[in-house]
């Protein structure tokens, strides 16, 4: 505070000091100040402290012997209670009843000159609850305290409320905190497992799959009451002996809610014996015959057999295709095995049809295996090897493996339904020749057809598998006439699993997976997947496939067409393929690309392939609302000598793949980035592969067929 002192005369030359005192603590001054020669005047500086009552203050002058006084009224400032509240409102969202939702903070702070008291705090609403203090509650200048809200629903619906805050706050005794939330009712998980009953043979693996609802958090915790072992995917081992009980519980436990659970019960049996009983097959035959021997061989495969045996078939081009239309009951209680029907040396067994197909299997559990066959122009519908059900009950578990179909009317290898009653599961089509199929002009045929499967159970995994095929120049009879033009010649079509053309009323809704084929020069596309697209459908893999040149039928008209064309489908995920166009067009006239997606929709997953177009149109989209991946597209992947073969002539080749070493040599590419696409040749050493069809495990297949992806 800047006071001075002041003189009635001039002070001397010398100049004066006047001594200074304060009679009050609170307001110091200096000892002494001295008034300059022939000056009046000469300022000082008091310093006054804060009060919290009023006060005065009397300062004193002297000089010599005279003194004079001064007095200083001290006032204690004025203190303002005010009070700040964090938020005006809190939401809780949605929460479950009977549940805590996460705590909402709420401060309270004194940012006024003087303290303020807090008398209540009163909060209204159902569910809403406070911690944090107790009232009254006083804040001195500066403080603050943390409230926690909590919301803890009992009820569904909406829920309000609020908190109403009493003070002594300058800027309003009261302050309102609107509270919300929204209770939802409790979520009820349920959990189911599939299939519910099953059986297996001993050490062998059975997939199991659970499904939970009620919740996001659908995983689940897997454990096996009895023997044998569950992996945390589901994967089912069982014992190396039958045990006792050989019943063992499979259970699937929820791990959002531990209280839900679902069980399957598992019968191991003992396996199927491997090498099982050998029969013996001879054009000369007779049905009548053990079958037991050589010299007294069976005409037919017309015959009780169980899963394991073997009817060897001698080397013959005199078998009549008569004798392979009706199939006997094969005794298959682990589900994992067959009766193979097996050439004794691969291609000297021979059928060429006449009338009807070369082969049709109407009974589950076979297998063929190193067979030739072919049909006449007089077997109008004539396949080379299919698999029709003659009755009302859908057959399941067929291979065929390692056979050469030269010439075909009908479908090369298929399968097909009997109107809407049966059709076909579990089907392996492996490491197979088909060359110029789909002749006959009585409607659209392909390579290797899968038409309108059924399912027989509703277990996880891979039950269509078409894998290590070569199909190649097939063509539509340039009569046949699916819409005013021939339509197929695909290498392999999935056609129709949606069941819409006079099949079954229940879509097939199982897996399928078709990888490591080579496709090359063939009339319709390389591979088509078409018509899997309602809301119940399978799930189809395409890996790994070589697919070139194809769609050659200039009698075709379709404006859309690829190499690899999926077309009003879902949830097809085509990976690895090698996909390579030889022309700018073709269907016809019209440009082609390496893939096409035709009305389909985001649920298929195009990932990770190598594609290339001469046109430049890699990957096209027509409709729908899908979207492609990731995808190498426009290198050219320089095959080693792209060209169609000719009729396979497999002379004394030991199998399939070894006839033909001579197209994959030339389907090799040269390009150093597409090594790793398309067709690999196979290994001898097992990978575990969850897409694998298991149940092959325990069958006996030709070696070299297939890198075989049993579980470790």
């Amino acid at each position: 505070m800047a006071l001075a002192v002041n003189l009635t005369a001039a002070a001397p030359s010398a100049g004066l000091t006047v001594t200074l005192s304060s009679n009050n603590a609170e307001v110091k001054v200096p000892a002494s100040v001295t008034v300059p020669a022939n000056a009046t005047t000469a300022g000082f500086t008091a310093t006054v402290s804060s009060v919290t009552t009023s006060q005065t203050a009397t300062l004193t002058g002297t000089a010599g012997t005279v003194s004079k006084t001064t007095s200083l009224q001290l006032n204690a400032p004025v203190l303002v209670p005010t009070l700040t509240v964090s938020s005006s409102s809190l939401a809780f969202g949605s929460v479950q009843v009977n549940t805590a939702a996460t705590p909402q903070l709420l401060t309270l702070t004194s940012a006024g000159t003087g303290a303020v008291t807090i008398s209540s705090a009163v909060l209204t609403g159902s569910g809403f609850s406070l911690t944090g203090a107790t009232f009254p509650l006083t804040l001195s200048s500066g403080q603050s305290q943390t409230l926690s809200l909590q919301f803890n629903p009992t009820a569904a619906g909406a829920a309000t409320g609020q908190l109403t805050i009493t003070s002594n706050s300058s800027t309003g005794t009261t302050k309102a905190v609107s509270l919300s939330g929204t209770a939802t009712a409790p979520v009820v998980v349920a959990i189911a497992v599939t299939p519910t009953t099953g059986s297996t043979t001993v050490g062998t693996t059975k997939q199991f799959a659970a499904t939970v609802s009620g919740t996001t958090n659908t995983a689940v915790t897997w454990t096996v009451s009895g023997s044998g072992t569950v992996s945390s995917t589901g994967l089912y081992t069982a014992p190396s002996t039958v045990p006792s009980p050989a019943t063992v519980t499979i259970k699937a436990t929820s791990v959002a809610d531990s209280t839900k659970s679902a069980s399957a019960a598992v019968t191991i049996a003992a396996a199927a014996t491997s090498t099982g009983t050998t029969y013996y097959l001879s054009p000369s035959g007779s049905d009548s015959n053990s079958g037991l021997s050589a010299s007294a061989p069976w005409l037919s495969p017309n015959h009780p057999t169980k899963c394991g045996d073997v009817i060897l078939a001698s080397p013959s081009t005199a078998y009549s295709s008569f004798n392979f239309q009706s199939w006997g009951t094969v005794s298959c209680p682990g589900n994992n095995n067959v009766t193979w029907l097996k050439c004794a040396t691969f291609g000297t067994c021979s059928i060429t049809a006449t009338s009807g197909s070369a082969m049709s299997i109407n009974n589950s559990y076979w297998g063929v295996q190193g067979w030739v066959l072919s049909a006449t122009t007089a077997a109008t519908y004539g396949a080379c090897i299919k698999a029709y059900p003659t009755g009302s009950t859908t057959i399941h578990h067929i291979i065929m493996a390692n056979n050469v179909a030269n010439g075909c009317q009908d479908n090369g290898f298929t399968s097909s339904n009997n109107g809407s009653t049966s059709s076909v599961d579990y089907l392996a089509i492996i490491g197979n020749v088909v060359y110029n199929a789909a002749q006959s002009s009585t409607e659209c045929y392909s390579g290797i057809s899968i038409n309108q499967p059924m399912m027989s159970d509703s277990a996880p995994g891979t039950h269509i598998f078409v894998a290590g095929n070569f199909s190649y120049a097939n063509f539509d009879s340039p009569a046949a006439s699916c819409g005013g033009h021939p339509t197929d010649g695909e290498g392999i079509i999935f056609d129709t699993f949606d069941n819409q053309l006079g099949g079954s009323s229940t879509p097939y809704a199982a897996q399928a997976l078709a990888e490591n084929n080579m496709l090359i020069g063939n009339g319709g596309r390389g591979l088509q997947v078409v018509d899997n697209n309602l809301a119940t459908h399978a799930t189809v893999y395409i890996r790994n496939n070589t697919i070139w040149g194809n769609n050659r039928d200039t009698n075709q008209s379709a404006t859309e067409c690829g190499e690899l064309t999926i077309q009003n489908d879902s949830t097809t995920i085509a990976t690895n393929n090698l996909i390579a166009t030889s022309s700018a067009t073709g269907c016809g006239a019209y440009p082609i690309s390496a893939i096409s997606e035709i009305s389909s929709d985001a649920t298929n997953q195009i990932d990770s392939n190598f594609a290339y177009a001469v046109n430049g149109q890699n990957a096209e989209v027509y409709g729908g609302g899908f979207t492609y991946g990731a995808n190498t597209l426009g290198v050219n992947p320089n095959f080693t000598n792209p060209v169609v073969p000719g009729a396979p002539s497999c002379g004394s080749a030991s199998s399939v793949p070894n006839c033909m070493a001579s197209v994959v040599a030339n389907f090799t590419p040269k390009t150093a980035s597409a090594v790793g696409y398309g067709y690999q040749i196979p290994s001898s050493t097992p990978v575990a592969d969850p897409l694998f069809p298991q149940w092959l495990c325990s069958v006996n297949l030709p070696a070299g067929l297939v890198t075989l992806g049993c579980a470790n």
